[in-house]
């Protein structure tokens, strides 16, 4: 709840993109921390619950900018400065409309004592923690990750899961199972599965990223034709694609049972009958 409090608090400083990406962070971990050990909430707590994540849709509007200005400016080619420069200037102006309708927010939700309303769900929570009731699933977080991502995997299908409308709510699926299993004690074995998990997550992510800042490209210069930083950017977000593609068939593509060779004819086993 600190966590949470503490980013709150710095963005009604300052709306600066490193803040911005700790609150949503933040509020990943206590969505999933909620769904996991405090699944049965009151409507009052459900509607506390529906804020957070309109606090966090509201964040992720203006972090996702700052990735596009950042990967905009990663692009090196000479010959398309002056777009690129144009594409800045508008997505710097949509950055600051985005800046005040989260100021707006966190002002509305501190008036109406939301984080009050979150710490009293949290305390609820840590109290099924110390005393979980009779019957109730054990604490057991990793297990419960690993179970999630194996239904994934069952579902999988290298035909139809890939296409790109699946993997973005793919990335999702995969930030649930991440944050959930981020709830369980340190280990090797959790360590492990985090970065399995989020090299893929990062790996997507990416290309949606590319995937977005392509699309408001097109919306600024798809009717030139040849334009140089359409065809640099299509180019990018193709290998984008094709990353993500290989990164989740790694993940979740069922392993090949390897078949057994039949032996041949010089096989010692021949060899003695032969003999």
């Amino acid at each position: 709840m600190k966590d949470l409090q503490d980013a709150v608090f710095k963005l009604s400083e300052d709306i600066s993109p490193k803040r911005v990406h700790h609150l949503r962070t933040t509020i990943r971990r206590m969505e999933s921390l909620t769904g996991y050990l405090h699944p049965k909430l009151s409507g009052k707590q459900r509607k506390t619950m529906e804020e957070l994540a309109e606090l966090r849709k509201r964040a992720g509007k203006v972090r996702d900018i700052d990735i596009q200005m950042g990967m905009l400016g990663a692009i090196g080619n000479g010959s398309t400065a002056a777009d690129r420069r144009v594409l800045a200037g508008l997505m710097k102006a949509k950055r600051t409309r985005q800046d005040h309708r989260l100021s707006s927010l966190l002002k509305k939700l501190d008036s109406s004592k939301f984080l009050a309303r979150v710490e009293k769900i949290v305390e609820e929570i840590e109290v099924e923690v110390d005393a979980p009731p009779i019957n109730e699933k054990p604490f057991l977080p990793l297990q419960q990750a690993k179970s999630e991502l194996a239904k994934l995997a069952a579902a999988f299908s290298v035909n139809h899961s890939l296409r790109p409308h699946r993997l973005h709510g793919l990335r999702i699926d995969l930030k649930r199972i991440r944050y959930t299993a981020e709830l369980a004690a340190d280990s090797p074995e959790q360590e492990s599965f985090l970065q399995s998990i989020k090299s893929v997550q990062d790996a997507i992510g990416e290309w949606h990223d590319w995937e977005t800042l392509l699309k408001t490209t097109e919306k600024q210069f798809g009717g030139r034709l040849n334009c140089a930083l359409l065809v640099e950017m299509r180019s990018l977000f193709a290998t984008r694609y094709s990353t993500a593609k290989s990164a989740v068939g790694r993940l979740l593509a069922p392993t090949p049972v390897a078949k057994k060779q039949p032996r041949s004819d010089s096989s010692p086993a021949i060899r003695t009958q032969q003999a």
